[in-house]
């Protein structure tokens, strides 16, 4: 098992060490045609102003780490991917095998780009506090006076220490809002008490969910969320943590993405046999259906 969520998806398009490259080089050209049949599916689905070919290229750059898994889960978790206009490139969201589903996985500036899309906000800052790092947060000194970092830029990260605090905060019309702060007790907290995901893999012994895999994701992620507080949202934000939410519940198999519900199974390369697919109407992001307002 790897160590990360990046490790997994390299391991998981790993070619079998007996396999002839020909037969691999074959399953990969016959995954790519699946693919480009069903890119206006996807592209359809984009908001407006996410660029159509950049997205089908960062699918495609993906694909082959999830040669293992059903066609209908990749659909399910890319089309999630497009309805947020996310990018699979595991930075925005990821794409995660587990077995043989592909998971949708919003990653922490996935959040942050969603925060983007709101007209009063101006930007979004995340960073670390490493130990030796200068830094001091005051809550009761008026804004921007109540938290300072400056990092060692003198140092490398290594030998900065280790990371002791994730914060956020945002600028809305020109001011800032407040810091958000999570130290790492914060974030396994926050993990003990809302993941089943964590507890399902606790349980098992298997300990692959992404709080094994890569904790610092899922902290930097906790973080975030919480600046979704302070900050004005889109209706889309509060989509997309339901649909984190769903995926977790579902203790690292993904539950059915809102809206994303795929019309019946699929077959795979070059089995359509020239029946014609039916696809379900995909919601799309920025397109009027949702008026723009705060979320709780």
């Amino acid at each position: 098992m790897s160590d990360t969520l990046k490790d997994r998806v390299k391991a998981a398009g790993a070619p079998a060490e007996d396999a002839p490259a020909v037969v691999d080089l074959a399953l990969n050209d016959q995954s790519m045609q699946w693919l480009q049949s069903r890119a206006t599916y996807f592209t359809d689905a984009l908001p407006r102003h996410v660029d159509r070919v950049h997205f089908m290229s960062v699918a495609r750059a993906i694909l082959p780490s999830l040669s293992k898994c059903s066609n209908q889960s990749i659909t399910s978790a890319l089309l999630a991917c497009a309805r947020f206009g996310l990018e699979p490139d595991g930075r925005q969201a990821a794409v995660i095998p587990y077995g043989d589903t592909a998971t949708f996985q919003p990653m922490y500036e996935g959040y942050i780009e969603l925060m983007y899309r709101h007209p009063r906000v101006d930007s979004v800052h995340f960073n670390w506090v490493r130990e030796k790092d200068a830094w001091d947060y005051e809550p009761t000194a008026p804004s921007p006076k109540d938290f300072f970092h400056k990092p060692r830029v003198d140092l490398t990260e290594e030998d900065r220490g280790p990371v002791i605090l994730a914060y956020a905060f945002a600028w809305i019309e020109g001011r800032r809002s407040q810091v958000i702060i999570l130290n790492r007790p914060q974030a396994e907290a926050i993990r003990d008490k809302y993941s089943k995901a964590y507890k399902k893999a606790e349980n098992n012994g298997r300990k692959d969910s992404p709080w094994h895999t890569d904790f610092d994701a899922m902290w930097a992620k906790s973080g975030v969320l919480r600046l979704r507080k302070v900050v004005p949202t889109l209706h889309e934000l509060a989509e997309l943590v339901r649909a984190d939410e769903d995926a977790d519940d579902a203790g690292a198999v993904p539950a059915v993405i809102r809206g994303t519900v795929v019309a019946r199974d699929e077959q795979g390369p070059g089995e359509d046999g020239g029946a014609e697919q039916t696809w379900p109407t995909a919601t799309q992001p920025g397109s009027g259906g949702h008026e723009a307002g705060d979320t709780e």
